[in-house]
């Protein structure tokens, strides 16, 4: 694979940067190697990286870009839901930082054959990694409408999920061409005309969002990296998230605020009271950062990108 076939901006770059705030001899894991930008930043403030994906081109773009590292790199195939599982295979029990962007990339979204675009041709895939598991098409086959719909509505928040539903089993058993192209056609007239014209995305964009949050478990996914993080993080340790949909971000920010002792339950006259247990964890973004609009402007991707962070709390050897 060819480093100049790849055009990968990382998102909220500077930004993961300051609030990773890297001492040199650190470990920090990249749970979401992609193609190593984030990852290169993290090397540069000094960092040892352990890094994670379970997409093969990017592990082999990853391993390539990162070469003149390598006496700090180890590369690792597999899910972050398997975080804890992972490490401890090449026996480590914790580490100085853990950072995940998580989502499909753009190098992604622009290969055909990986069908996350409704804008390209191509299988109804969506598969994170290729090597496993059920494509998009192989879950609409065995869903039942009602079953679709819970999904969609579930997943991508969709308002119209019924009728969505009920177009695409119509046109999975239509005999017509299964791609991407046919089933954003599907998708899209399903929703009723006067809506789509006001619509500020296309049409399909949140039935294609929820077919791959279902087809990876993103949110399950998400889970249990969350799960790990407080058992793999060293006292002082930060872990750094960045989401790009509000379901996402909605599950890091409950969790994140937990461990701060922030849960807040409504009290009487509606007052809200602080959390009975103690504190883990420090808050170091009380609101998620977002891109600016430079930024924006410069990365398309990082308009929908927050970003969370927390500090383990403890002495630090």
């Amino acid at each position: 694979m060819q480093e100049a076939t790849i055009h990968h901006t990382p998102v909220l770059a500077d930004a993961v940067s300051r609030l990773a705030c890297v001492t040199p001899g650190e470990t920090w894991v990249d749970c979401t190697l992609g193609f190593a930008g984030h990852a290169h930043r993290l090397l540069a403030d000094g960092a040892t990286l352990i890094g994670i994906d379970q997409d093969r081109d990017a592990r082999q773009y990853a391993t390539e870009r990162l070469a003149p590292h390598s006496d700090r790199v180890q590369i690792l195939a597999g899910n972050f839901r398997d975080l804890q599982t992972l490490l401890a295979e090449i026996d480590v029990s914790g580490v100085d930082g853990i950072l995940a962007d998580i989502g499909v990339s753009s190098y992604q979204l622009d290969q055909d054959e990986r069908g996350f675009s409704f804008r390209r041709l191509g299988p109804v895939d969506m598969r994170m990694d290729r090597d496993r598991g059920e494509t998009a098409l192989d879950l609409i086959e065995r869903l039942s409408k009602k079953e679709l719909a819970r999904i969609l509505r579930k997943y991508g928040e969709e308002p119209f999920a019924h009728p969505i539903a009920n177009a695409i089993h119509q046109w999975k058993d239509g005999g017509g061409a299964l791609n991407t192209q046919t089933l954003a056609d599907v998708i899209r007239s399903a929703i009723p005309k006067g809506v789509r014209v006001k619509l500020k995305h296309h049409p399909a964009t949140r039935s294609f969002q929820a077919l791959r949050i279902a087809v990876n478990e993103e949110l399950a996914v998400l889970d249990g990296l969350l799960d790990a993080i407080p058992k793999l993080l060293n006292p002082g340790g930060r872990a750094l998230i960045i989401s790009f949909h509000s379901l996402e971000d909605r599950i890091v920010k409950r969790r994140f605020n937990e461990w701060a002792g922030r849960n807040v339950k409504p009290g009487p006259g509606g007052r809200t009271l602080p959390s009975p247990v103690r504190p883990t964890f420090e808050l170091l973004t009380n609101r998620p950062i977002i891109a600016s609009k430079d930024e924006c402007q410069a990365n398309p991707r990082a308009r929908t990108a927050k970003l969370r962070c927390v500090k383990k709390l403890g002495l630090v050897a």
